[in-house]
């Protein structure tokens, strides 16, 4: 009686531990496959990267450094990359568009309209500064 009992719960550990190999290997095939999958993703942003302007690559790297960092405005060095990209073109916000456009691939909707309110932002700021320094320059 009690050996039968022992070998029914010894091959039903069997099949327990058989199964979770089982389970283990399939973890590990679908870590693998992800793995795979993210390595391409950063190949192709990479490649897409070096496509764009020196400049307009640093903006966009700025707007990606922003949202993965989860910040509720850009970091000082991030706002200087975007003006300076916004600084070399001659409509500020043609230059915020292609900025958000070059950054889309790679943004989730949410994530957009927060860039995308950022970029306003930096683009009114900019404004307002250039509009104080022509009225200086009238009053001297």
């Amino acid at each position: 009686m009690c050996g039968r009992k022992l070998l029914k719960l010894q091959a039903k550990y069997k099949g327990e531990e058989f199964r979770h190999q089982q389970d283990n290997q399939e973890k590990d095939r679908i870590i693998r496959q992800k793995d795979s999958i993210i390595n391409d993703y950063r190949e192709q942003i990479g490649h897409y990267l070096s496509t764009l302007s020196e400049l307009l690559r640093a903006a966009v790297k700025a707007v990606l450094d922003y949202v993965q960092d989860g910040y509720r405005s850009f970091s000082y060095r991030q706002e200087c990359d975007v003006k300076r990209y916004m600084n070399s073109q001659s409509d500020k916000e043609a230059a915020d568009g292609t900025v958000l456009k070059a950054s889309l691939p790679i943004l989730k909707s949410d994530e957009c309209e927060k860039v995308k309110g950022q970029l306003s932002y930096i683009v009114q700021e900019m404004k307002e500064e250039q509009q104080q320094s022509r009225s200086r320059g009238f009053h001297m």
